[in-house]
């Protein structure tokens, strides 16, 4: 994944996004961000499939590679 490819999330998988790097869990997001869980759930398939990952745990994965390839070159 390149981080350029989030230029293709909207504001609100932005601020999911974000959220899910933090390490928050869908009921946390849906509150912090006045939504349901559902659209939670909704907008993290979306990023997933943007992003080109098949879950939470590898979406976090491929930031932190990324963030590491961007500090070392």
């Amino acid at each position: 994944m390149e981080m350029e490819m989030l230029q293709y999330l909207s504001d609100r998988e932005i601020q999911v996004f974000r959220l899910i790097i933090k390490g928050k869990q869908n009921r946390e997001i849906a509150s912090e961000l006045f939504i349901s869980e559902r659209t939670v759930k909704f907008h993290c398939a979306n990023i997933y499939t943007k992003v080109g990952v098949k879950n939470r745990i590898e979406l976090i994965f491929t930031v932190q590679q990324e963030l590491a390839k961007n500090i070392i070159c």
